[in-house]
Protein backbone atom coordinates (compact mmCIF):
# COMPACT_ATOMS: atom_id res chain seq x y z
CA UNK A 1 0.00 0.00 0.00
CA UNK A 2 1.37 3.42 -0.96
CA UNK A 3 1.95 5.94 1.80
CA UNK A 4 0.04 8.47 -0.35
CA UNK A 5 -3.18 6.44 -0.09
CA UNK A 6 -5.49 6.92 2.92
CA UNK A 7 -4.73 4.42 5.65
CA UNK A 8 -7.02 1.38 5.59
CA UNK A 9 -7.88 0.78 9.23
CA UNK A 10 -9.85 -2.45 8.82
CA UNK A 11 -6.88 -4.89 8.81
CA UNK A 12 -5.30 -3.18 11.84
CA UNK A 13 -8.58 -3.18 13.79
CA UNK A 14 -9.08 -6.89 13.09
CA UNK A 15 -5.53 -7.71 14.12
CA UNK A 16 -5.95 -5.67 17.33
CA UNK A 17 -9.15 -7.60 18.16
CA UNK A 18 -7.21 -10.85 17.84
CA UNK A 19 -4.42 -9.55 20.06
CA UNK A 20 -6.93 -8.39 22.68
CA UNK A 21 -8.35 -11.92 22.60
CA UNK A 22 -4.91 -13.36 23.35
CA UNK A 23 -3.67 -10.66 25.70
CA UNK A 24 -6.67 -11.13 27.97
CA UNK A 25 -5.56 -14.73 28.31
CA UNK A 26 -1.81 -14.29 28.64
CA UNK A 27 -1.83 -11.23 30.93
CA UNK A 28 -4.76 -12.30 33.11
CA UNK A 29 -3.50 -15.76 34.01
CA UNK A 30 -1.08 -14.24 36.55
CA UNK A 31 -3.90 -12.70 38.60
CA UNK A 32 -5.96 -15.91 38.43
CA UNK A 33 -3.34 -18.25 39.90
CA UNK A 34 -4.97 -18.57 43.32
CA UNK A 35 -8.63 -18.97 42.19
CA UNK A 36 -7.73 -21.52 39.50
CA UNK A 37 -5.50 -23.55 41.83
CA UNK A 38 -8.17 -23.46 44.57
CA UNK A 39 -11.10 -24.27 42.28
CA UNK A 40 -9.36 -27.17 40.53
CA UNK A 41 -7.62 -28.44 43.71
CA UNK A 42 -4.28 -27.94 42.00
CA UNK A 43 -0.80 -26.60 42.81
CA UNK A 44 1.01 -23.48 41.62
CA UNK A 45 3.80 -25.60 40.15
CA UNK A 46 1.24 -27.72 38.28
CA UNK A 47 -0.32 -24.62 36.74
CA UNK A 48 3.14 -23.26 35.94
CA UNK A 49 3.95 -26.45 34.02
CA UNK A 50 0.78 -26.10 31.92
CA UNK A 51 1.58 -22.46 31.12
CA UNK A 52 5.03 -23.47 29.92
CA UNK A 53 3.58 -26.41 27.97
CA UNK A 54 1.45 -23.95 25.98
CA UNK A 55 4.64 -22.30 24.75
CA UNK A 56 6.02 -25.73 23.90
CA UNK A 57 3.20 -26.20 21.38
CA UNK A 58 3.04 -22.61 20.14
CA UNK A 59 6.73 -21.87 19.95
CA UNK A 60 7.76 -25.03 18.13
CA UNK A 61 5.22 -24.53 15.32
CA UNK A 62 5.48 -20.75 14.89
CA UNK A 63 7.88 -20.89 11.92
CA UNK A 64 5.70 -23.48 10.19
CA UNK A 65 2.61 -21.31 10.61
CA UNK A 66 4.45 -18.33 9.11
CA UNK A 67 5.34 -20.32 6.00
CA UNK A 68 1.83 -21.75 5.81
CA UNK A 69 0.45 -18.21 5.56
CA UNK A 70 2.77 -17.52 2.62
CA UNK A 71 1.56 -20.68 0.90
CA UNK A 72 -2.23 -20.67 1.31
CA UNK A 73 -2.89 -17.04 2.27
CA UNK A 74 -2.34 -15.16 5.48
CA UNK A 75 -6.01 -14.30 5.99
CA UNK A 76 -7.04 -17.96 5.81
CA UNK A 77 -4.44 -19.05 8.36
CA UNK A 78 -5.32 -16.09 10.59
CA UNK A 79 -9.03 -16.97 10.47
CA UNK A 80 -8.55 -20.68 11.17
CA UNK A 81 -6.23 -19.82 14.04
CA UNK A 82 -8.77 -17.45 15.59
CA UNK A 83 -11.44 -20.17 15.48
CA UNK A 84 -9.18 -22.78 17.10
CA UNK A 85 -8.05 -20.31 19.77
CA UNK A 86 -11.63 -19.43 20.66
CA UNK A 87 -12.58 -23.09 20.98
CA UNK A 88 -9.54 -23.73 23.19
CA UNK A 89 -10.48 -20.94 25.61
CA UNK A 90 -14.06 -22.21 25.77
CA UNK A 91 -12.64 -25.58 26.86
CA UNK A 92 -10.59 -23.80 29.54
CA UNK A 93 -13.46 -21.79 31.05
CA UNK A 94 -15.75 -24.84 31.04
CA UNK A 95 -13.14 -27.31 32.38
CA UNK A 96 -14.41 -29.43 35.30
CA UNK A 97 -10.91 -30.46 36.41
CA UNK A 98 -7.22 -29.76 35.90
CA UNK A 99 -6.92 -32.40 33.15
CA UNK A 100 -9.49 -30.76 30.86
CA UNK A 101 -8.07 -27.33 31.75
CA UNK A 102 -4.61 -28.58 30.72
CA UNK A 103 -5.97 -29.90 27.41
CA UNK A 104 -7.54 -26.57 26.52
CA UNK A 105 -4.70 -24.42 27.83
CA UNK A 106 -1.63 -26.44 26.84
CA UNK A 107 -2.81 -27.97 23.55
CA UNK A 108 -5.86 -26.45 21.82
CA UNK A 109 -5.52 -22.68 22.14
CA UNK A 110 -1.75 -22.74 21.50
CA UNK A 111 -2.50 -24.37 18.13
CA UNK A 112 -4.70 -21.39 17.36
CA UNK A 113 -2.21 -18.86 18.70
CA UNK A 114 0.57 -20.31 16.58
CA UNK A 115 -1.49 -19.51 13.48
CA UNK A 116 -2.61 -16.04 14.57
CA UNK A 117 0.55 -14.38 15.91
CA UNK A 118 2.99 -14.71 12.95
CA UNK A 119 0.27 -13.98 10.40
CA UNK A 120 -0.90 -10.90 12.33
CA UNK A 121 2.58 -9.36 12.11
CA UNK A 122 2.87 -10.44 8.47
CA UNK A 123 -0.55 -8.89 7.73
CA UNK A 124 0.65 -5.54 9.07
CA UNK A 125 3.73 -5.86 6.88
CA UNK A 126 1.50 -6.76 3.90
CA UNK A 127 -1.14 -4.02 4.22
CA UNK A 128 1.09 -1.13 5.35
CA UNK A 129 4.38 0.39 4.20
CA UNK A 130 6.76 3.12 5.34
CA UNK A 131 5.33 5.66 7.75
CA UNK A 132 1.94 3.89 7.72
CA UNK A 133 3.65 0.69 8.84
CA UNK A 134 5.41 2.54 11.66
CA UNK A 135 2.08 4.09 12.66
CA UNK A 136 0.39 0.69 12.53
CA UNK A 137 3.07 -0.94 14.68
CA UNK A 138 2.97 1.99 17.12
CA UNK A 139 -0.83 1.84 17.49
CA UNK A 140 -0.65 -1.95 17.66
CA UNK A 141 1.86 -1.80 20.53
CA UNK A 142 0.04 1.03 22.31
CA UNK A 143 -3.39 -0.62 22.23
CA UNK A 144 -1.97 -3.89 23.41
CA UNK A 145 -0.16 -2.09 26.20
CA UNK A 146 -3.46 -0.57 27.32
CA UNK A 147 -5.07 -4.02 27.18
CA UNK A 148 -2.20 -5.50 29.16
CA UNK A 149 -2.87 -2.87 31.83
CA UNK A 150 -6.67 -2.99 31.86
CA UNK A 151 -7.29 -6.71 31.26
CA UNK A 152 -5.76 -7.99 34.55
CA UNK A 153 -7.63 -5.29 36.46
CA UNK A 154 -10.99 -6.11 34.88
CA UNK A 155 -10.47 -9.87 34.97
CA UNK A 156 -9.15 -9.71 38.56
CA UNK A 157 -12.15 -7.69 39.72
CA UNK A 158 -14.63 -9.96 37.93
CA UNK A 159 -12.86 -13.04 39.30
CA UNK A 160 -13.48 -11.77 42.84
CA UNK A 161 -17.14 -10.99 42.06
CA UNK A 162 -18.33 -13.72 39.65
CA UNK A 163 -15.46 -16.22 39.50
CA UNK A 164 -12.46 -16.83 37.26
CA UNK A 165 -14.40 -18.74 34.60
CA UNK A 166 -16.78 -15.93 33.65
CA UNK A 167 -14.03 -13.32 33.93
CA UNK A 168 -11.79 -15.25 31.53
CA UNK A 169 -14.74 -15.66 29.13
CA UNK A 170 -13.92 -12.18 27.82
CA UNK A 171 -11.20 -13.84 25.73
CA UNK A 172 -13.43 -16.15 23.64
CA UNK A 173 -15.90 -13.26 23.36
CA UNK A 174 -13.28 -11.18 21.56
CA UNK A 175 -12.43 -14.32 19.61
CA UNK A 176 -15.91 -14.32 18.12
CA UNK A 177 -15.56 -10.61 17.22
CA UNK A 178 -12.20 -11.34 15.57
CA UNK A 179 -13.66 -14.17 13.50
CA UNK A 180 -16.53 -11.98 12.26
CA UNK A 181 -14.31 -9.05 11.25
CA UNK A 182 -11.64 -11.29 9.67
CA UNK A 183 -14.13 -12.62 7.11
CA UNK A 184 -14.28 -9.17 5.44
CA UNK A 185 -10.51 -8.86 4.91
CA UNK A 186 -9.13 -9.43 1.41
CA UNK A 187 -6.88 -12.44 1.01
CA UNK A 188 -3.17 -11.82 0.63
CA UNK A 189 -1.01 -13.08 -2.21
CA UNK A 190 -0.22 -16.80 -2.21
CA UNK A 191 2.83 -18.74 -3.30
CA UNK A 192 1.67 -22.22 -4.23
CA UNK A 193 5.25 -23.21 -5.03
CA UNK A 194 6.07 -23.24 -1.33
CA UNK A 195 6.24 -26.75 0.03
CA UNK A 196 6.21 -27.51 3.74
CA UNK A 197 9.04 -29.91 4.48
CA UNK A 198 7.71 -32.12 7.27
CA UNK A 199 11.17 -33.39 8.24
CA UNK A 200 12.13 -29.76 8.88
CA UNK A 201 8.93 -29.30 10.88
CA UNK A 202 9.82 -32.34 12.99
CA UNK A 203 13.37 -31.08 13.55
CA UNK A 204 12.14 -27.63 14.62
CA UNK A 205 9.61 -29.20 17.01
CA UNK A 206 12.29 -31.44 18.50
CA UNK A 207 14.85 -28.63 18.81
CA UNK A 208 12.60 -25.95 20.29
CA UNK A 209 10.58 -28.48 22.27
CA UNK A 210 13.65 -30.05 23.84
CA UNK A 211 14.90 -26.58 24.78
CA UNK A 212 11.72 -25.82 26.73
CA UNK A 213 11.44 -29.27 28.29
CA UNK A 214 15.04 -29.00 29.44
CA UNK A 215 14.32 -25.65 31.08
CA UNK A 216 11.42 -27.23 32.97
CA UNK A 217 13.68 -30.10 34.05
CA UNK A 218 16.31 -27.70 35.39
CA UNK A 219 14.35 -27.12 38.58
CA UNK A 220 14.28 -30.84 39.28
CA UNK A 221 17.75 -31.89 38.13
CA UNK A 222 19.79 -28.70 38.58
CA UNK A 223 21.12 -26.23 36.00
CA UNK A 224 24.74 -27.39 36.01
CA UNK A 225 25.36 -29.81 38.86
CA UNK A 226 23.31 -32.87 39.69
CA UNK A 227 20.53 -32.42 42.26
CA UNK A 228 19.21 -35.93 41.74
CA UNK A 229 20.17 -38.84 39.43
CA UNK A 230 18.77 -38.89 35.91
CA UNK A 231 16.98 -42.21 35.37
CA UNK A 232 16.06 -43.47 31.90
CA UNK A 233 14.17 -46.76 31.47
CA UNK A 234 14.83 -47.64 35.12
CA UNK A 235 18.55 -47.16 34.54
CA UNK A 236 20.51 -44.41 36.27
CA UNK A 237 22.66 -42.53 33.76
CA UNK A 238 26.12 -41.71 35.21
CA UNK A 239 26.92 -38.03 34.59
CA UNK A 240 29.81 -37.69 37.06
CA UNK A 241 28.11 -35.10 39.24
CA UNK A 242 26.79 -33.00 36.37
CA UNK A 243 23.13 -32.32 35.66
CA UNK A 244 21.44 -33.75 32.58
CA UNK A 245 20.31 -30.19 31.70
CA UNK A 246 23.46 -28.85 29.92
CA UNK A 247 23.66 -32.06 27.88
CA UNK A 248 20.06 -31.69 26.73
CA UNK A 249 20.60 -28.02 25.91
CA UNK A 250 23.59 -29.07 23.78
CA UNK A 251 21.41 -31.66 22.03
CA UNK A 252 18.76 -29.04 21.26
CA UNK A 253 21.47 -26.86 19.67
CA UNK A 254 22.66 -29.83 17.59
CA UNK A 255 19.10 -30.46 16.41
CA UNK A 256 18.75 -26.80 15.45
CA UNK A 257 21.99 -26.97 13.44
CA UNK A 258 20.70 -30.09 11.68
CA UNK A 259 17.47 -28.17 10.97
CA UNK A 260 19.39 -25.34 9.30
CA UNK A 261 21.64 -27.78 7.43
CA UNK A 262 18.58 -29.52 5.99
CA UNK A 263 17.23 -26.14 4.92
CA UNK A 264 20.47 -25.38 3.08
CA UNK A 265 20.25 -28.78 1.42
CA UNK A 266 16.74 -28.04 0.19
CA UNK A 267 17.92 -24.71 -1.26
CA UNK A 268 20.67 -26.48 -3.21
CA UNK A 269 18.00 -28.78 -4.66
CA UNK A 270 15.96 -25.78 -5.75
CA UNK A 271 13.34 -26.30 -3.05
CA UNK A 272 12.07 -23.81 -0.47
CA UNK A 273 13.17 -24.51 3.12
CA UNK A 274 10.90 -24.07 6.11
CA UNK A 275 13.33 -21.38 7.24
CA UNK A 276 16.12 -19.93 5.15
CA UNK A 277 19.12 -19.52 7.42
CA UNK A 278 20.25 -16.67 5.17
CA UNK A 279 17.79 -14.40 6.96
CA UNK A 280 19.98 -14.68 10.05
CA UNK A 281 22.75 -12.97 8.07
CA UNK A 282 20.61 -9.84 8.26
CA UNK A 283 22.36 -8.38 11.28
CA UNK A 284 19.72 -5.81 12.25
CA UNK A 285 16.98 -8.44 12.07
CA UNK A 286 18.89 -11.04 14.08
CA UNK A 287 20.00 -8.67 16.84
CA UNK A 288 16.60 -6.99 16.96
CA UNK A 289 14.87 -10.37 17.14
CA UNK A 290 16.99 -11.46 20.12
CA UNK A 291 16.59 -8.12 21.91
CA UNK A 292 12.82 -8.24 21.38
CA UNK A 293 12.70 -11.79 22.76
CA UNK A 294 14.67 -10.69 25.82
CA UNK A 295 12.28 -7.77 26.35
CA UNK A 296 9.27 -10.07 26.39
CA UNK A 297 11.22 -12.53 28.54
CA UNK A 298 11.67 -9.81 31.16
CA UNK A 299 8.04 -8.70 30.97
CA UNK A 300 6.71 -12.25 31.40
CA UNK A 301 9.26 -13.27 34.05
CA UNK A 302 8.90 -10.17 36.23
CA UNK A 303 5.09 -10.12 36.10
CA UNK A 304 4.97 -13.86 36.87
CA UNK A 305 7.37 -13.58 39.81
CA UNK A 306 5.57 -10.54 41.24
CA UNK A 307 2.16 -12.18 40.82
CA UNK A 308 3.24 -15.44 42.47
CA UNK A 309 4.90 -13.58 45.33
CA UNK A 310 1.99 -11.28 46.17
CA UNK A 311 -0.57 -14.10 45.98
CA UNK A 312 1.41 -16.87 47.68
CA UNK A 313 3.46 -14.83 50.18
CA UNK A 314 1.52 -11.60 50.73
CA UNK A 315 -1.94 -13.23 50.44
CA UNK A 316 -3.34 -10.92 47.74
CA UNK A 317 -6.56 -11.79 45.90
CA UNK A 318 -6.95 -11.43 42.11
CA UNK A 319 -7.95 -7.75 42.16
CA UNK A 320 -5.18 -6.73 44.57
CA UNK A 321 -2.68 -8.59 42.39
CA UNK A 322 -3.93 -6.68 39.36
CA UNK A 323 -3.59 -3.38 41.26
CA UNK A 324 0.01 -4.29 42.13
CA UNK A 325 1.01 -4.87 38.50
CA UNK A 326 -1.16 -2.02 37.15
CA UNK A 327 1.56 0.69 37.37
CA UNK A 328 3.88 -1.44 35.25
CA UNK A 329 1.23 -2.13 32.63
CA UNK A 330 0.01 1.47 32.62
CA UNK A 331 3.54 2.79 32.20
CA UNK A 332 4.11 0.41 29.29
CA UNK A 333 0.90 1.69 27.66
CA UNK A 334 1.75 5.37 28.13
CA UNK A 335 5.35 5.19 26.98
CA UNK A 336 4.72 2.86 24.05
CA UNK A 337 1.90 5.14 22.86
CA UNK A 338 3.65 8.51 23.16
CA UNK A 339 7.22 7.59 22.21
CA UNK A 340 7.14 5.90 18.74
CA UNK A 341 7.69 9.31 17.13
CA UNK A 342 10.91 9.80 19.09
CA UNK A 343 12.55 7.51 16.57
CA UNK A 344 12.40 10.39 14.06
CA UNK A 345 14.44 12.66 16.33
CA UNK A 346 16.65 10.17 18.15
CA UNK A 347 18.04 6.96 16.72
CA UNK A 348 15.74 4.17 17.99
CA UNK A 349 18.84 2.26 19.07
CA UNK A 350 19.58 4.78 21.82
CA UNK A 351 15.95 4.84 22.94
CA UNK A 352 16.15 1.07 23.35
CA UNK A 353 19.43 1.34 25.27
CA UNK A 354 17.94 3.96 27.58
CA UNK A 355 14.85 1.82 28.04
CA UNK A 356 16.87 -1.13 29.29
CA UNK A 357 18.77 1.09 31.75
CA UNK A 358 15.41 2.17 33.19
CA UNK A 359 14.24 -1.47 33.29
CA UNK A 360 17.33 -2.38 35.30
CA UNK A 361 16.61 0.37 37.85
CA UNK A 362 12.97 -0.67 38.10
CA UNK A 363 13.77 -4.32 38.79
CA UNK A 364 16.35 -3.29 41.40
CA UNK A 365 13.75 -1.17 43.23
CA UNK A 366 11.24 -4.03 43.12
CA UNK A 367 13.65 -6.30 44.94
CA UNK A 368 14.35 -3.67 47.56
CA UNK A 369 10.76 -2.66 48.38
CA UNK A 370 8.66 -5.85 48.29
CA UNK A 371 7.75 -7.72 51.49
CA UNK A 372 5.10 -10.12 52.77
CA UNK A 373 3.45 -7.19 54.62
CA UNK A 374 3.25 -4.99 51.52
CA UNK A 375 0.19 -3.25 50.08
CA UNK A 376 -0.64 -3.17 46.35
CA UNK A 377 1.19 0.14 45.77
CA UNK A 378 4.18 -0.50 48.04
CA UNK A 379 6.29 -1.31 44.99
CA UNK A 380 4.84 1.55 42.90
CA UNK A 381 8.24 3.12 42.12
CA UNK A 382 9.73 -0.16 40.91
CA UNK A 383 6.77 -1.27 38.81
CA UNK A 384 6.39 2.20 37.25
CA UNK A 385 10.06 2.41 36.26
CA UNK A 386 10.02 -1.13 34.94
CA UNK A 387 6.95 -0.43 32.82
CA UNK A 388 8.32 2.87 31.52
CA UNK A 389 11.50 1.18 30.33
CA UNK A 390 9.58 -1.65 28.68
CA UNK A 391 7.30 0.85 26.94
CA UNK A 392 10.25 2.78 25.51
CA UNK A 393 11.80 -0.39 24.10
CA UNK A 394 8.51 -1.84 22.88
CA UNK A 395 7.67 1.29 20.88
CA UNK A 396 10.83 0.97 18.76
CA UNK A 397 11.99 -2.64 18.66
CA UNK A 398 9.45 -4.12 16.20
CA UNK A 399 10.24 -1.49 13.56
CA UNK A 400 14.01 -1.86 14.06
CA UNK A 401 13.77 -5.63 13.80
CA UNK A 402 11.82 -5.69 10.53
CA UNK A 403 13.28 -2.57 8.89
CA UNK A 404 15.64 -4.42 6.51
CA UNK A 405 13.45 -7.48 5.88
CA UNK A 406 12.28 -7.84 2.27
CA UNK A 407 8.59 -8.47 1.46
CA UNK A 408 9.48 -12.01 0.34
CA UNK A 409 10.93 -12.75 3.76
CA UNK A 410 8.02 -11.32 5.77
CA UNK A 411 6.43 -14.70 6.51
CA UNK A 412 9.51 -16.53 7.70
CA UNK A 413 10.91 -13.42 9.42
CA UNK A 414 7.74 -12.87 11.44
CA UNK A 415 7.49 -16.62 12.08
CA UNK A 416 11.06 -16.83 13.41
CA UNK A 417 10.72 -13.60 15.38
CA UNK A 418 7.50 -14.70 17.03
CA UNK A 419 8.91 -18.19 17.66
CA UNK A 420 11.82 -16.77 19.62
CA UNK A 421 9.54 -14.30 21.37
CA UNK A 422 7.17 -17.09 22.38
CA UNK A 423 9.82 -19.61 23.43
CA UNK A 424 12.17 -17.16 25.17
CA UNK A 425 9.62 -14.48 26.02
CA UNK A 426 6.95 -16.81 27.43
CA UNK A 427 7.84 -20.48 27.91
CA UNK A 428 11.47 -20.03 28.93
CA UNK A 429 10.60 -16.96 31.00
CA UNK A 430 7.99 -18.72 33.14
CA UNK A 431 10.00 -21.95 33.45
CA UNK A 432 13.25 -20.14 34.26
CA UNK A 433 11.78 -17.58 36.67
CA UNK A 434 9.69 -20.25 38.40
CA UNK A 435 12.71 -22.53 38.72
CA UNK A 436 14.85 -19.79 40.27
CA UNK A 437 12.07 -18.52 42.55
CA UNK A 438 10.85 -21.87 43.91
CA UNK A 439 14.36 -23.29 44.13
CA UNK A 440 15.49 -20.27 46.14
CA UNK A 441 12.45 -20.55 48.44
CA UNK A 442 13.27 -24.18 49.26
CA UNK A 443 16.96 -23.36 49.78
CA UNK A 444 16.17 -20.52 52.19
CA UNK A 445 13.56 -22.68 53.96
CA UNK A 446 16.27 -25.29 54.53
CA UNK A 447 18.50 -22.62 56.04
CA UNK A 448 15.61 -21.49 58.25
CA UNK A 449 15.05 -25.06 59.44
CA UNK A 450 18.77 -25.38 60.19
CA UNK A 451 18.76 -22.20 62.29
CA UNK A 452 15.50 -23.04 64.09
CA UNK A 453 16.78 -26.45 65.15
CA UNK A 454 20.33 -25.26 65.90
CA UNK A 455 21.84 -27.71 63.41
CA UNK A 456 24.95 -27.63 61.24
CA UNK A 457 23.98 -29.40 58.03
CA UNK A 458 26.44 -30.45 55.35
CA UNK A 459 26.00 -29.37 51.75
CA UNK A 460 24.73 -32.83 50.81
CA UNK A 461 22.20 -32.84 53.65
CA UNK A 462 20.91 -29.42 52.63
CA UNK A 463 20.55 -30.56 49.03
CA UNK A 464 18.61 -33.63 50.14
CA UNK A 465 16.20 -31.45 52.15
CA UNK A 466 15.73 -29.09 49.20
CA UNK A 467 14.89 -32.04 46.94
CA UNK A 468 12.46 -33.36 49.56
CA UNK A 469 10.76 -29.95 49.77
CA UNK A 470 10.53 -29.76 45.98
CA UNK A 471 8.89 -33.18 45.83
CA UNK A 472 6.54 -32.35 48.70
CA UNK A 473 5.37 -29.00 47.31
CA UNK A 474 5.17 -30.16 43.67
CA UNK A 475 1.47 -31.02 43.94
CA UNK A 476 0.63 -29.93 47.48
CA UNK A 477 -2.73 -28.36 48.37
CA UNK A 478 -3.57 -26.07 51.31
CA UNK A 479 -4.75 -29.07 53.34
CA UNK A 480 -1.67 -31.03 52.37
CA UNK A 481 0.57 -28.22 53.59
CA UNK A 482 -1.08 -28.29 57.03
CA UNK A 483 -0.49 -32.04 57.22
CA UNK A 484 3.14 -31.51 56.18
CA UNK A 485 3.73 -28.87 58.86
CA UNK A 486 2.37 -31.27 61.49
CA UNK A 487 5.22 -33.69 60.69
CA UNK A 488 7.97 -31.10 61.31
CA UNK A 489 10.01 -30.81 64.55
CA UNK A 490 8.41 -28.66 67.27
CA UNK A 491 10.74 -25.65 66.94
CA UNK A 492 10.33 -25.58 63.17
CA UNK A 493 6.55 -25.86 63.49
CA UNK A 494 6.48 -22.85 65.80
CA UNK A 495 8.61 -20.78 63.42
CA UNK A 496 7.23 -22.24 60.18
CA UNK A 497 5.34 -19.16 58.96
CA UNK A 498 8.24 -16.89 59.85
CA UNK A 499 10.61 -19.20 57.97
CA UNK A 500 8.32 -19.25 54.93
CA UNK A 501 7.88 -15.46 54.92
CA UNK A 502 11.59 -14.78 55.27
CA UNK A 503 12.41 -17.37 52.59
CA UNK A 504 9.84 -15.90 50.20
CA UNK A 505 11.24 -12.38 50.53
CA UNK A 506 14.84 -13.51 50.05
CA UNK A 507 13.90 -15.73 47.10
CA UNK A 508 11.96 -12.89 45.45
CA UNK A 509 14.95 -10.56 45.76
CA UNK A 510 17.37 -13.20 44.46
CA UNK A 511 15.18 -14.00 41.45
CA UNK A 512 14.97 -10.33 40.44
CA UNK A 513 18.75 -10.04 40.78
CA UNK A 514 19.14 -12.95 38.35
CA UNK A 515 16.64 -11.36 35.93
CA UNK A 516 18.67 -8.16 35.94
CA UNK A 517 21.57 -10.15 34.50
CA UNK A 518 19.40 -10.66 31.41
CA UNK A 519 18.77 -6.92 31.29
CA UNK A 520 22.54 -6.51 31.07
CA UNK A 521 22.71 -8.95 28.16
CA UNK A 522 19.91 -7.12 26.32
CA UNK A 523 21.63 -3.79 26.98
CA UNK A 524 24.90 -4.98 25.43
CA UNK A 525 23.13 -6.45 22.38
CA UNK A 526 21.20 -3.21 21.86
CA UNK A 527 24.48 -1.45 21.17
CA UNK A 528 24.68 -3.45 17.92
CA UNK A 529 21.32 -2.27 16.58
CA UNK A 530 21.25 0.09 13.55
CA UNK A 531 21.92 3.72 14.44
CA UNK A 532 19.66 5.25 11.77
CA UNK A 533 16.78 7.51 12.67
CA UNK A 534 13.30 6.48 11.52
CA UNK A 535 12.31 8.01 8.17
CA UNK A 536 9.02 9.69 7.51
Amino acid sequence: MSNKEPMNWKPLITIIFSMIMMYITSFSINVLITPIVTDLNWSVSGLQFVIVAASLIAGTLMVTAGRLGDKIGKKKVFLFGSIIYTVGLLIVVLSPNSTIFSLGWAVVWPLGMVMVIPTSVALIMYFYEGAQRATAFGIYAAVLSVVSAVAPLVVGYLANVIGWRLSLSLSPLFGVVTIITAFSLPETSKDNSIKIDFISVLLSVLAFGLFLITTIMAAQYGWFFEKRPFVLANTEIPLFGLSIVPFLYALSIVLMLVFFKRGNGLIKKGQAPLLNAAILKNGSFTVGMVVQALLYFLVAAVLFVVSVFVQSAAGFDSFSTALTTLPASAAVAIFSFFTPGLGKKIAPKWIVVGGFVIIFCGIYLLGQSASVDMEPFTILAGTSLFGAGCGLVMAQIATITMVKVTPEQNGEASGLSETLKEIIGQGFAIAFAGSILFGAVYSFMTEGYEQAEGLELSGIQKEEIVVELEDTFQEITALGEKEFVATLPDKTQMQYQEIVNDSSEKAFSKTLWVLNLFVGIALVLSLFLPSNKMTE
